[in-house]
């Protein structure tokens, strides 16, 4: 029988017994409904393991034994990278939560010219914690051990500086050859990034700058996808020429 996974940022070593926090052992007693001496798998990005460990009660307190260390060697052979133009708070989630699944190692997202609301800086905090949380549920279940890097930016341009040093670049911009002839009639590599905009798109300034950035205007076939659907089929694209799928 498959184990929960519950990821732990505490150190994770086999003969210890730790205390889970507040909001673990809420999520372990009352959604998950696990019983004292059920064993769950912990995990804590540090490393490409799995911690079988046995759960015991405290009164509300909940403690972990921690009784055998296996590797697992789950993630992505691709470094894959979604940009992403902040859409709708649930479109964004979706994304977030499905890219993780499918291995993404770094999402990027940045206020568009198109974005409905965009972010205000005294809001990023809040966002952040918020993201990484989903992704951290997506590692919980989809078996990885590392959850994605979350950045975010505010502007195409200042993502730009950073994203042009990084080979592979296309940007699903509704032009140019499909994806999946560009990747077919390109020499495999290990590193990949996807631009792509929240509804309603990129600007045709913002598809300038990126593609004096060297991102490839491509498109993933005649149909068009939602946002968060694109960033999904482009990863899932990808990840079945250049990856592991």
């Amino acid at each position: 029988m498959r184990l929960s996974r519950i990821y732990t940022e505490q150190p994770l070593i086999v003969g210890s017994k730790i205390q889970l926090s507040t909001a673990t052992s809420h999520y372990a007693r009352n959604v998950l409904r696990l019983k004292a001496g059920m064993n769950i798998s912990l995990f804590n990005g540090a490393d490409y393991c799995n911690y079988e460990s046995k759960l015991c009660f405290d009164g509300k307190k909940t403690f972990a034994s921690i009784i055998l260390k296996s590797e697992s060697m789950t993630e992505s052979t691709l470094d894959s990278e979604i940009i992403q133009g902040l859409s709708r708070n649930d479109h964004l989630d979706w994304m977030i939560q499905k890219t993780t699944e499918l291995g993404v190692k770094r999402i990027s997202i940045f206020n568009s010219n198109h974005s409905q609301i965009p972010i205000k800086l005294n809001q990023l905090e809040k966002k952040q914690l918020h993201w990484r949380a989903i992704a951290i549920k997506a590692c919980e279940q989809s078996g990885r051990h590392i959850p994605p890097t979350i950045e975010f930016f505010n502007g195409i341009e200042s993502l730009l500086e950073v994203a042009y040093q990084r080979d592979n670049r296309f940007l699903l911009d509704f032009q140019g050859p499909r994806l999946g002839k560009l990747l077919q009639t390109r020499t495999k590599a290990p590193q990949i990034s996807i631009l792509l905009g929240p509804e309603g798109g990129l600007s045709v300034g913002e598809i300038e700058l990126a593609n004096n950035a060297g991102f490839i205007s491509s498109q993933i076939g005649t149909r068009i996808l939602r946002t968060e659907t694109a960033a999904v089929a482009a990863l899932a694209l990808v990840q079945s020429y250049w990856g592991d799928m």
